[in-house]
């Protein structure tokens, strides 16, 4: 989303009461592997359960992935403009889900307007010319409803999909910026989407602003650098838990930037209120809207963050073959057209980020159309998990470059084959 603002002039036609309790079917996962870490919580007490499934882990072992193949095109935005005649481009990291009463693959990248991508496998994907979703564009700060991405989902086994939405507010498209815009004048939250029928139509969990997941507890200032809870991973299952990283890009108040960890009980997901965030000893964290908390208490809505660097998680999963939670950074801010990764055993404490994904990878045919690249995620088609949970030894890198015109080479988003030997 980020490279969305910074590159404005390449796409202008973009901008970057109480309920019942509801009964959540199953999510849609056929191969429970996250479930053999369940075992390490004996003994645990009032202790956290990822640390207790810490202790069990065993110790880091040199890990090396690496290319296992060409990169194989997902979707190009160029086609898009040929067929649909709109500029369409990925601007997230792709997910995915499997509808269970078809067996098609649904496929969650794209913009502010999503467009429904669907196949018969991650590597064979249609995207539809009519919006799925458009943006509220809710010129109001309190709303939470700005610029909206569709992000990270969660497939439950009834046709209910649940999605956090990465909301923009970019005060000077808004009108509500002296300035000329970003760095300053922008903030970022998380949102909650719904759609009731495997995704072909979306509607906010519950009206704005009522929808919001997270946010740091300070309102909107167009003199601070660009500040907020954003960038969502995708969303995995763990302990009865749904569990999600989200990123805040510079200090604002008491809140440190970097990767905060925030998870919802499985049964509580239809609730946007419900997300809790790392303390620094257990998940009690609540998230307010800074425009009706009591001033005073921003303290208590401060997330700990992890001991990343200051880069966005752009996927993580369960690998069965590592045995460790695999964590994609985007740092394409920081480092250029460079991915890293990283290893945990408790999704808190991570390993030392190394590079290993970067044009220089890339065959020349693919290179030349790079002009940088963004959004890695690992997916792997034989997860035997309808959301795509976890990844084995050989998964596929996805991820979107940037080219040098939307009318020639534009965005693509790419799978890259990988080994992790």
């Amino acid at each position: 989303m980020y490279y969305f603002i910074l590159l404005l002039s390449f796409f202008l036609s973009f901008k970057s009461s109480a309920t019942a309790t509801l009964v959540i079917p199953p999510p849609l996962v056929h191969n429970l592997s996250l479930i053999e870490l369940s075992k390490a919580k004996a003994q645990a007490g009032d202790k956290d359960v990822l640390k207790a499934i810490a202790s069990t882990q065993r110790k880091e072992a040199l890990i090396d992935p690496s290319p296992a193949g060409v990169p194989l095109v997902i979707w190009a935005a160029v086609d898009t403009l040929h067929k649909c005649h709109i500029i369409d481009v990925p601007d997230i990291p792709a997910r995915a889900f499997v509808d269970v009463s078809t067996g098609l693959t649904h496929m969650i990248v794209g913009s502010t307007n999503f467009h429904k991508m669907i196949g018969n496998s991650l590597f064979n994907q249609t995207r539809e010319c009519i919006a799925a979703w458009n943006e509220t564009a809710d010129p109001n700060p309190s709303h939470f409803a700005g610029d909206e991405f569709l992000d990270s989902t969660v497939a439950l086994s009834n046709g209910t999909i649940y999605t956090l939405v990465h909301t923009e507010y970019p005060g000077n498209v808004y009108h509500n910026c002296t300035g000329k815009g970003y760095p300053y004048c922008w903030t970022v939250t998380i949102g909650l989407a719904v759609s009731n029928d495997f995704g072909s139509t979306w509607t906010h969990a519950r009206p704005p602003p009522n929808h919001l997941v997270a946010a740091v507890p300070y309102g909107y200032n167009q003199t601070q650098l660009a500040y907020g809870w954003g960038d969502p991973s995708n969303v995995i299952i763990l302990d009865g838990f749904y569990y999600a990283a989200v990123w805040n890009r510079n200090q604002v108040g008491l809140q440190n930037p970097g990767v905060c960890i925030m998870r919802v009980s499985i049964d509580l997901i239809e609730d946007p209120s419900a997300w809790r965030a790392w303390s620094g000893t257990t998940y009690n964290i609540s998230f307010v809207s800074p425009y009706t908390l009591i001033p005073g208490t921003e303290s208590d809505h401060i997330c700990q963050v992890t001991n990343l660097p200051n880069c966005p998680i752009a996927g993580w999963s369960w690998s069965t073959y590592l045995k460790k939670f695999v964590a994609t950074l985007d740092c394409s801010l920081q480092s250029g057209s460079q991915f890293y990764i990283a290893y945990s055993d408790d999704l808190l404490n991570w390993s030392t980020p190394l590079p290993f994904y970067n044009a220089k990878d890339l065959p020349h045919n693919v290179s030349s159309m790079v002009t940088s690249m963004s959004y890695p995620t690992f997916i792997d088609p034989m997860s035997g998990d309808a959301n795509f949970n976890s990844i084995g030894q050989f998964p596929y890198l996805f991820w979107v470059s940037i080219g040098h015109s939307p009318e020639t080479d534009g965005r693509h988003l790419w799978a890259t084959p990988f080994s992790f030997t």
